[in-house]
């Protein structure tokens, strides 16, 4: 069984939940995406596998996860930047954002990770494909294809993130 923070609208901890009950009960949770860029500050989606429950053959970000109950946000960043795509390095935390589409009611901690060109593995139960994308046409995407509902929202905190440090 998957055990995942129980929290409340301020992202305070009221304690553990199995997954299942949090997305049948529409109960509120901790999660987090990454999002991958290379050095054209070109962002990495994936195509959903078929087999996720959750948002099917979606376009979602580089990679979405569940916090573990007892992990940080950044732990479980790098555990599914891993998983999910193969890769470690250093990633930088560009904010939060609370998110709620049946059955997700969940903080959403965004992630990027520059990509140093070393080989992508996706995991076949997570994402069948995966590309890089401008800003513009991520964004596109978002919002004429069939994609995760949080995807949108990672790419505006990652398009704020850029804004403040442009001199």
């Amino acid at each position: 069984m998957e055990w995942l923070w129980h929290v409340n609208e301020r992202d305070e901890v009221l304690g553990k939940i199995a997954r299942d009950e949090a997305h049948r009960r529409e109960l509120r949770h901790r999660s987090g995406v990454v999002l991958l860029r290379d050095e054209r500050s070109r962002v990495f989606l994936t195509q959903r596998a078929a087999s996720k429950r959750i948002f099917p053959n979606t376009y979602d970000t580089s990679a979405s996860f569940h916090v573990s109950y007892g992990e940080s946000y950044e732990e479980a960043a790098g555990r599914e930047a891993l998983e999910e795509l193969g890769l470690t390095g250093p990633l930088r935390k560009l904010g939060k954002f609370c998110h709620d589409d049946p059955p997700e009611h969940q903080y959403v901690m965004v992630f990027a990770m520059d990509y140093r060109g070393e080989p992508i593995v996706l995991d076949p139960s997570e994402a069948t494909s995966g590309c890089f994308y401008t800003q513009a046409e991520a964004e596109r995407i978002a919002h004429t294809e069939p994609c995760t509902p949080w995807l949108a929202d990672a790419l505006r905190a990652l398009a704020a993130a850029d804004a403040r440090q442009s001199p």
